[in-house]
């Protein structure tokens, strides 16, 4: 799996650019090991060739390239960054933790620029990177923790750390998602309707093999279902619902469910 590669806050570097050449690895560990509450991220470069290390509290959370996951002592092997440039960063332990969850996550584009975009951080209680064209920013909680704002009037792409998503957390965000709809839309009715026409491309959804469905007041799930097959019959399945009832997804009262974990990642922020 290749990794995110996003900046640092360049106000935080303790040193920047020293070439193991004069600065030999054995060094490099030393220093680090002199820091036993060091958090914060080594960062190495030789030719074309990037790699990161990232502490917290003192313990090592692991290495990573932009190509995907490294062994730390493989930063300073003959065959990768044997005579590299190092450069350490201190870091919050809050924000090193994020920048390490941030490696493998879950890009999504924000419907809103910057200022704009603020007050929807907050009530999503967003955590994770905000990139713009001249900037990267952290967020925890709703809340700046590292890094620079955008600039006025840019776009936004955030960077959220990867859910692990099991088939129960997903039955409950959707059935987040459709109680908060059911004010403006007639979920029975309208559920019957559009399984009967995806059901040809999502299976799950044949009102006949009871695997998908609506049952009232709730969505059910059976358990044997895959997870990859439910989450993308869902997502079809209330794209079409709203398009059939004409109805737009910002007009319906999602405060609860854009605070879920698994809104960055569900599919909803692309459709209308």
């Amino acid at each position: 799996m290749s990794h995110i590669w996003l900046p640092l806050p360049p106000d935080q570097v303790l040193y920047a650019g020293l070439s193991t050449d004069y600065y030999p690895w054995t060094e490099v560990y030393s220093d680090l090991s002199a820091q036993p509450r060091f958090s914060g991220i080594l960062e190495v470069n030789q030719d074309e060739l990037q790699g990161r290390s990232v502490w917290v509290g003192g313990e090592l959370r692991g290495s990573y390239a932009p190509g995907g996951d490294l062994n730390v002592r493989q930063l300073s092997a003959v065959s990768g960054f044997a005579r590299g440039s190092v450069s350490l960063s201190a870091l919050d332990p809050a924000l090193a933790q994020l920048i390490w969850l941030c490696r493998d996550g879950v890009h999504s584009d924000l419907p809103l620029a910057w200022p704009d975009a603020r007050d929807l951080l907050a009530d999503r209680r967003f955590r994770g990177a905000l990139l713009s064209e001249s900037a990267c920013s952290y967020w925890d909680d709703g809340r700046l923790i590292g890094g620079h704002l955008p600039q006025l009037g840019e776009r936004l792409t955030t960077v959220a750390p990867r859910v692990l998503l099991t088939l129960g957390e997903l039955h409950s965000f959707w059935n987040e998602v459709l109680r908060a709809s059911a004010s403006r839309l007639p979920l029975t009715a309208l559920w019957s309707q559009v399984a009967n026409q995806l059901a040809d491309r999502h299976p799950c959804l044949d009102p006949f093999a009871r695997e998908v469905w609506w049952d009232a007041q709730t969505l059910q799930i059976a358990p044997d279902v895959p997870l990859a097959e439910a989450r993308e019959a869902l997502l079809d399945q209330y794209r079409a619902m709203l398009a059939q009832a004409g109805v737009s997804l910002r007009s319906l009262p999602m405060s609860e469910a854009r605070v879920h974990p698994l809104w960055p990642s569900s599919g909803l922020e692309q459709v209308g």
